[in-house]
């Protein structure tokens, strides 16, 4: 499971306990996934006035239900080169 906050003002440092789930791995995988539609879907695309992006991601065991721990990431969005996509 991947879960992503909307975005947040440059002066929050701790936010990702708002994150909701984006995306859901159904096989555990080692190659990079895209979630870039999944999360501007969910949150609209990021912008320069709330540029930061708090994740939380873990793993859940389909047979059991046993979670896994929970991985905290955050990203700072900046504008792409030339006008284009974020």
């Amino acid at each position: 499971m991947i879960e992503a906050t909307e975005g947040q003002s440059n002066g929050v440092s701790r936010a990702h306990g708002k994150a909701s789930g984006i995306k859901l791995v159904e096989e555990p995988t080692d190659a990079a996934i895209d979630i870039h539609a999944d999360y501007v879907a969910k949150n609209g695309a990021p912008n320069a006035s709330a540029p930061k992006i708090f994740f939380r991601y873990y793993y859940v065991n389909s047979s059991t239900g046993e979670k896994s721990g929970v991985m905290l990431a955050e990203t700072t969005w900046t504008a792409a080169a030339a006008g284009g996509e974020p």
